[in-house]
């Protein structure tokens, strides 16, 4: 599952990557990814928390431990974005947080029977639920981020 927030105001996020680029700061590069990072730090335990609320009692608590997000800048075409990405770590391969998310929850059943796996419906939004109310807030620390990148670079 992954949702992206483009910066956009006075400075376009592509314009200080492109500038980045040029200058060949490392270490400015590095400040603003962790201040992106640092930006979206409130969703994780606001996804958890959702997934414990929202997933049947067995299955939410579990959920929740294995629900990690990564943060990544994405340029396209003269146009850039952060994308956060959700993913979260089974034993055996990783969960469908997008089916999961969306009201669909796929998982074993006792052994013997004709079909092992089934489609349980359970309340959607663990993610969408949080990104809707942290969003802006989100989005809004990221741009401060990028503002304050490109006043560095213009200051030289």
């Amino acid at each position: 599952m992954a949702f992206s927030i483009k910066a956009t105001g006075s400075r376009e996020l592509t314009a200080v990557r492109r500038n980045l680029r040029m200058v060949g700061d490392g270490d400015l590069s590095r400040q603003m990814s962790r201040g992106l990072q640092r930006a979206a730090k409130p969703l994780k335990p606001a996804v958890q928390k959702a997934a414990v609320q929202l997933m049947p009692s067995g299955y939410g608590p579990l959920l929740s431990k294995s629900v990690r997000l990564r943060t990544s800048v994405r340029e396209r075409r003269g146009s850039a974005s952060v994308q956060i990405k959700v993913t979260g770590a089974g034993k055996r391969e990783n969960r469908d947080v997008v089916r999961i998310n969306r009201g669909v929850l796929r998982h074993p059943i006792p052994a013997g029977r004709r079909h092992p796996w089934v489609d349980q419906r359970v309340r959607r939004g663990f993610v969408d639920r949080p990104v809707d109310g942290l969003g802006p807030d989100v989005a809004r620390e990221m741009r401060a981020v990028v503002d304050w990148i490109a006043d560095q670079i213009t200051k030289g």
